[in-house]
């Protein structure tokens, strides 16, 4: 039984709460709800009626569900803009009340936090310093930021549970009062509120790198909604800040001299050029945001601007609550691959009385085949599709960058996904472009070809131009001796003749002993054992006059002629001639194979040579693609959708067209190209367009491809047997041609290709 490493990040569901931009009760409440929750300091609040900055919000804080608060009709439309965002709990509300027993929450909540730390022992070192229940006047000109900074509940008899009751009951919490008169006290940094429960126990996770996360100040007026806001988000990035309002600086006298000194501290170890304690602010001017922070070295963060939120200023981590490693068992289950695994070291408390609280296991594995991936792009609007195609609960799945996230209860002590099957991803990915998708006869050909061989590393036999040679001397009816293959596999190739087997002596298509070269007889023999070539003999009828082929498993001294259906003694013809060998199978469908071989060759090189793909990418040949508004059907050779890695959330994808020798690159090619490319979703994908050919490209095809770039894009990536036939994807390029990089990424593929063709003029040389 295959096993496998599971590595599990349990962390809070995320929530945005949507409220009017003038309801500021709303959003008192969706700070007193947040307080409610473990991780709740983490919920960005967004404006309903900002539709754009609202959506900004949620993409940027990779929110898992959206909230109302408010009957305002824009706030109750606002969660139908993320149908991918469903709700995984019913009945759809937060809390869920009993006739015969307590109301329960629907999400992690700090009781189950107190309940955990208290269990765990962790709970000691903050119940010595005291935690303090802070209070302020209704009227109190700060009271906002305090709710914001020190936490409050909402009312129980409004939500059916006491948490204040239950605080008190945990830690004998001591009531303190700030003065609405009086300068802020020193104890609300030196003792743990309800605000801090919240964050307690949570620690950024590495796979989502944060923004500008520089703490400080943020100065803005407390009157200010939009402030409140804008503050209250940015905490939820994890920047660690104090809310200055320099209409009430004598307010501040106290703490502020205190937060600077803290801040001070927390900077330290970094280098001395982020040593500076940033002032964040919206609207106010930076001189005048900064003027009451003087006599030290500053770093001004101004907030505002259409595009700050989407512009990557800020970016949210990740935020767990701990993590594990778990024993993934793998099965299968209608013919994919299943891995099932224990919810180990569940870093909450997990009695059953929590059951319906929910919570996220954040998921990463190695496994699956050349057919099904555990490593999907990260696309949040195919959260279902994901959902139906990985787990079959269709509301409790969030594709996470470089992860899976699996909607849990805390009493769960198990979970499974399924791999995603290749197929129903590319359909998808068109279907997001507006068009359908399947399969094509190519694309059918190149994957049985592809099982025959053992995936693609067995297509690396292809790289021998002899083999390529071989496939086009004999077509599907043509017979052959080993003598005349063994001839056309080891001859030097007459298109390029600085190319010949000696070349690939060292190419690994099988294991043999170690030191030993590949010879053109193991080739043959390889291409044989896998059922692409078929050894028998071709025999004339005398009664006929016919050629018949028998493959050796039917060859008899005595045989029936298939064209005339007399029986005739071969005994004479066997005797007199050596074994023969035609194509068979998939080989013998057609002289060219549709171009599955190209097609195969560039897919094994990408699967070699790209970073990272080899693990997670998914490689699909040949799709018939049928626009969806009308327009002729076009065929796209390949597709190879590779998800993020190295802190970038967009997948690359590539789009390619790969002709054999003597097929050439036209103008409706590169169209159909152009418009697939230019259809998917930009802000989801990096599209590349791929154009391989087993020969030089003419002048004319590097024009055709350079219209495809446009004044800031690169993304035409161009190969030929140059790049193909090596190993290495760039190693005769690099001696050729003095290429530097060693094309790590599509991206890079990308570059070389504009430094190699896209120069003026055209280096002939370089097309050779």
């Amino acid at each position: 039984m295959d096993t496998a490493r599971v590595d599990i990040c349990y962390r809070p569901l995320r929530v945005a709460w949507a409220i009017h931009s003038t309801d500021k009760e709303g959003f008192r409440l969706a700070v007193r709800l947040s307080h409610t929750m473990w991780g709740g300091r983490f919920n960005p609040v967004v404006m309903a009626d900002r539709s754009g900055e609202a959506r900004q919000l949620v993409e940027l804080y990779r929110v898992d569900v959206v909230i109302p608060i408010g009957t305002d009709p824009t706030v109750v439309a606002l969660p139908g803009q993320f149908p991918h965002l469903i709700t995984p709990y019913f009945p759809d509300r937060l809390f869920l009340p009993h006739q015969s027993e307590a109301t329960r929450a629907h999400l992690l909540d700090v009781h189950n936090a107190l309940v955990h730390w208290r269990t765990s022992g962790a709970w000691k070192p903050v119940d010595e310093q005291g935690i303090r229940q802070f209070g302020w006047d209704d009227d109190d000109p700060l009271g906002d930021t305090f709710l914001i900074h020190y936490g409050a509940y909402p009312a129980a008899d409004d939500i059916g549970i006491d948490y204040l009751e239950l605080l008190g009951q945990a830690t004998l919490a001591i009531q303190c009062r700030i003065e609405k008169d009086a300068p802020v006290p020193l104890d609300v940094h030196e003792h743990p509120s309800i605000g801090f429960l919240s964050r307690h126990g949570l620690r950024r996770h590495y796979s989502v790198r944060p923004g500008w996360d520089y703490p400080g100040f943020y100065s803005g007026s407390a009157d200010s909604l939009d402030d409140l806001v804008t503050f209250w988000n940015l905490r939820a990035a994890d920047i660690s800040l104090q809310f200055f309002d320099p209409a009430h600086a004598e307010r501040y006298a106290i703490i502020k001299p205190a937060w600077e000194e803290r801040t001070r501290a927390q900077l330290a170890p970094l280098d001395e050029h982020r040593r500076k304690i940033a002032v964040w602010s919206r609207t106010t001017p930076v001189e005048t945001a900064v003027a009451a922070f003087t006599g030290q070295p500053l770093n001004a963060c101004q907030v505002g601007g259409p595009f700050f939120w989407n512009g990557g200023a800020v970016r949210p981590p990740m935020m767990i609550l701990g993590e594990a490693s778990s024993l993934g068992v793998f099965g299968r289950e209608q013919g994919k691959p299943k891995v099932s695994f224990t919810l180990s070291d569940k870093p909450f408390c997990s009695d059953k009385w929590f059951y319906t609280q929910h919570l996220v296991a954040s998921v990463t594995l190695a496994g699956g085949d050349a057919q099904h991936t555990f490593h999907p792009p990260y696309v949040p609007e195919w959260n279902e599709f994901y959902a139906r195609e990985m787990h079959f609960q269709y509301n409790k799945f969030r594709i996470e960058p470089e992860r899976n996230g699996v909607v849990i209860d805390v009493a769960d002590h198990d979970a499974f996904l399924v791999g995603l099957p290749n197929g129903p991803l590319v359909t998808q990915l068109f279907h997001a472009a507006g068009v359908q998708a399947k399969l094509s006869g190519g694309g059918l050909i190149a994957r049985q070809l592809l099982a025959k061989l053992g995936g693609l590393n067995g297509a690396r036999v292809f790289k021998i131009p002899g083999v390529r040679r071989l496939l086009r001397t004999y077509g599907p009816r043509d017979v052959f001796t080993k003598k005349s293959a063994l001839q056309l596999i080891g001859a030097r190739d007459p298109n390029n003749p600085t190319v010949h087997f000696d070349a690939h002596k060292q190419l690994y298509i099988e294991p043999r002993p170690h030191g030993t070269d590949l010879t053109s007889a193991a080739v043959f023999a390889y291409l044989v054992e896998k059922d692409l070539f078929r050894m028998g003999s071709e025999l004339t009828c005398p009664s006929c006059s016919l050629p018949n082929w028998v493959a050796l498993d039917d060859l008899r001294q005595r045989n029936t002629c298939d064209l005339c259906g007399a029986s005739f003694d071969a005994t004479r013809q066997l005797v007199d001639r050596e074994l023969q060998y035609r194509r068979s199978g998939l080989l013998g469908l057609e002289k060219n194979s549709q171009g599955a071989v190209p097609v195969l060759m560039v897919l094994q090189q990408l699967d070699i040579n790209l970073n990272g793909l080899s693990r997670d990418a998914i490689f699909a040949p040949s799709y018939d693609i049928i626009p969806s508004g009308g327009g002729d059907p076009f065929e796209i050779d390949l597709v190879v959708i590779a998800p993020s890695r190295g802190f970038r959330e967009k997948a690359d994808v590539i789009l390619g067209e790969c002709k054999d020798q003597g097929g050439v690159i036209d103008k409706m090619d590169i169209e159909n190209l152009r418009r697939a490319a230019d259809a998917l979703p930009k802000d989801r994908f990096e599209t590349y367009i791929l154009l391989a050919k087993l020969a030089p490209f003419t002048a004319s095809e590097v024009e055709l491809a350079r219209s495809l770039n446009g004044p800031y894009q690169r993304r035409v990536i161009m190969l030929t047997a140059r790049e193909l036939e090596p190993y290495h994807l760039l190693e005769r390029t690099q001696k050729e041609l003095g290429v530097s990089s060693h094309g790590g990424s599509a991206e890079e593929l990308a570059n070389i290709t504009t430094q190699i063709y896209f120069t003026d003029p055209i280096d002939a040389s370089k097309l050779a």
